[in-house]
């Protein structure tokens, strides 16, 4: 299967590579951007292009989809964007993203989610889409908010994150 390529206003969706590299690190090494990812902090530019790697396999597993938000005017990636634990039997899978720091409260996440989510309710046949946050990440919750995601309710000590019990909160949207 080829790696779907979508397109908004801004952006191009598209395929990570290894030429991505330095973009990643650049916001992947900031404790702002990691403090709710499930991941440290990145030291190198190694530990981007393991989770390059990472998300190209998922998809070459069958198993979700990873978008490099490339920004049109600077051929620039501000972040990622997709989804991981498809379970077709189930007609659901998870959302998750992420974005430079640089170009928060400037509306790219939304325009970039509009479409994957298009795309997973008519091509992947999605029926649901979940999203777990950090219940004090209140920037994602207005997000997911805005994109009409339900609050479903708060996992106690749903994850194990960085040496610790983390709790979650659960969003859902069907597709109707």
């Amino acid at each position: 299967m080829e790696f779907p390529v979508l397109e908004t206003e801004r952006l191009i969706l598209r395929q990570l590579t290894f030429n991505d590299t330095q973009d990643l690190f650049e916001y992947f090494s900031l404790d702002e951007v990691m403090e709710y990812y499930d991941l440290e902090t990145f030291k190198t530019e190694e530990d981007s292009q393991r989770i390059i790697q990472h998300f190209n396999s998922e998809f070459e597993k069958g198993k979700g989809f990873r978008w490099a938000l490339e920004l049109k005017s600077e051929n620039k990636v501000i972040g990622t964007c997709g989804y991981h634990n498809w379970y077709r039997e189930h007609f659901r899978a998870e959302i998750g993203y992420e974005l430079n720091p640089k170009f928060w409260k400037q509306s790219y996440m939304k325009e970039a989610i509009l479409p994957i989510l298009t795309y997973g309710f008519e091509t992947m046949r999605l029926h649901r889409v979940d999203a777990f946050i950090d219940p004090s990440n209140i920037s994602s919750e207005k997000l997911l908010s805005s994109l009409n995601f339900s609050k479903e309710g708060t996992l106690k000590d749903y994850f194990f994150e960085k040496g610790k019990f983390v709790d979650a909160t659960i969003f859902g949207l069907i597709n109707k």
